[in-house]
């Protein structure tokens, strides 16, 4: 029996696997990896795992293996107290996985192995997953793993249920229609449901052919979402309405690893609109929770909301909104 859980969605999860190396490696290579570290991670269950942390409640819906790296997963979230009563464990099946070497830079590149996660069907989310759906207050997913034929079914019970919708578009249209996960065509028409959108910077480029952010964020509305996202790195992020666009500073920080950091923002996006924030409000907590989240080694390098405030607070110049 579904939940009542505000923050719900369905997307990649999984098991990364890091490789802490002195450099990335071309072909024919070969290097001495300093050391491996296991974390729970993937783009939406990431997103979730923020929002958890920052004090709403969350739950994951979907595919995994009932294997160790399946186990993994449940117990990762169970420590962040999510609920995981929206979770189909699957008999022989391995649940998904990345591979993920990490330079001394930060810098990284992600091998990404769907399996059961990527399988999930339009029956099963109508009739497993849509419960938890309705009763949610926001439902996020994504461009990234998942084919988009039970991604779209998700988002079209989601607004049929007047659920904000929060799209993660990680990879390129281009990108996705290479992996078999659906026509750019398809993509495109998603986002005619989405309220919430945060591209990629390389998804934002293809679809608006501009390299300005500001313009990037104005064509992105015109497909369709009420509001977009575009991150900049450290100078910040973006944030456009119909209304307005701002560009919200972004905070000097040592990175250790960038893996997570956009989940990390958009788990805060999502949990400052859960609030009923003003945008330039959304956009400052967002980035705070990107920058602690590159401070360590790992998409889960999250922190929780005393946290984020305690760091805007010693991070931010006077007058910047108060949390």
């Amino acid at each position: 029996m579904a939940k009542n859980v505000d923050v719900v969605g369905i997307g990649s999860c999984t098991v990364d696997y890091f490789a802490i190396v002195p450099r990335l490696l071309g072909p024919e290579e070969k290097i001495n990896a300093t050391r491996m570290e296991i974390h729970a991670g993937g783009v939406t269950a990431n997103n979730l795992t923020q929002v958890a942390r920052l004090g709403a409640s969350t739950g994951w819906l979907g595919l995994v293996g009932d294997d160790e790296n399946g186990r993994i997963i449940q117990k990762a979230f169970s420590q962040d107290g999510m609920d995981l009563s929206g979770i189909e464990v699957v008999k022989d099946e391995m649940s998904s996985l990345t591979w993920i070497p990490v330079d001394v830079e930060g810098e990284r590149c992600i091998y990404m192995f769907p399996n059961v996660t990527g399988k999930i069907s339009c029956f099963q989310v109508d009739t497993r997953f849509a419960p938890h759906i309705k009763a949610a207050k926001h439902f996020h997913t994504e461009a990234s793993q998942l084919p988009i034929v039970p991604v779209k079914q998700a988002m079209t019970i989601a607004k049929q249920a007047n659920v904000r919708i929060i799209f993660d578009l990680d990879v390129s249209p281009s990108f996705f229609a290479q992996a078999n996960l659906g026509t750019q065509e398809e993509v495109v028409a998603a986002l005619k449901l989405v309220d919430v959108l945060k591209p990629c910077k390389a998804a934002a480029k293809e679809m608006t052919g501009e390299r300005d952010f500001d313009r990037m964020a104005r064509k992105l509305l015109d497909l369709g979402p009420k509001l977009v996202a575009v991150t900049m790195g450290s100078e910040g992020c973006m944030i456009a309405t119909p209304e307005k666009t701002i560009h919200v500073p972004g905070f000097k920080v040592k990175t250790v690893d960038t893996t997570g950091a956009g989940d990390a923002f958009m788990g805060g996006l999502s949990y400052g609109l859960l609030q009923g924030w003003d945008i330039q409000k959304v956009g400052l907590f967002a980035n705070a929770c990107a920058a602690l989240c590159c401070m360590k080694v790992g998409a889960r390098a999250m922190s929780k909301r005393e946290d984020v405030v305690a760091f805007i607070k010693a991070n931010s110049p006077a007058g910047a909104p108060s949390f």
